[in-house]
């Protein structure tokens, strides 16, 4: 049995036992192949799958935006921080940044704050410096 983590949108997750091995459930998925009826009828945007200890996560692809020029140097920031904020303005969401870094949202959320606060942003607007994390307000 596999543990499957879906995460349809930033405040779902699915979780489910499926029989079928991690490593051919995150091949099959990477792949573009739908083999659970609950993917298939998933939005048609391509997904991707992460396989963490037997656990498969299961999301859409992230949609990359345009690169966002940093107005701010992060300086003060701990690596961890910085990985965060790096991502964040990429255009990823606090959900794609948690399983990339295999982090939960909520521990990614404070690493986002603890960077707005060092970084002395409560003068600029937060879609600004974080353009879909904070304009989804989804955490």
């Amino acid at each position: 049995m596999t543990r499957l983590l879906y995460l349809p949108d930033d405040v779902t997750v699915i979780q489910l036992e499926v029989d079928m091995p991690a490593t051919q459930l995150c091949a099959a998925v990477n792949a573009g192949i739908r083999p659970l009826p609950l993917l298939r009828s998933a939005p048609p945007d391509r997904l991707t799958a992460s396989e963490m200890g037997g656990t498969v996560v299961v999301a859409p692809a992230a949609q990359r935006t345009a690169p966002f020029k940093r107005t701010h140097k992060p300086e003060g920031l701990s690596r961890r921080q910085t990985q965060v904020h790096e991502l964040a303005i990429r255009g990823l969401t606090s959900g794609e940044i948690a399983v990339m870094l295999h982090l939960s949202r909520r521990t990614v959320n404070y690493h986002l704050n603890q960077v707005k606060n060092r970084m002395h942003l409560g003068e600029i607007p937060q879609a600004d410096v974080f353009p879909r994390i904070f304009s989804n307000k989804d955490d």
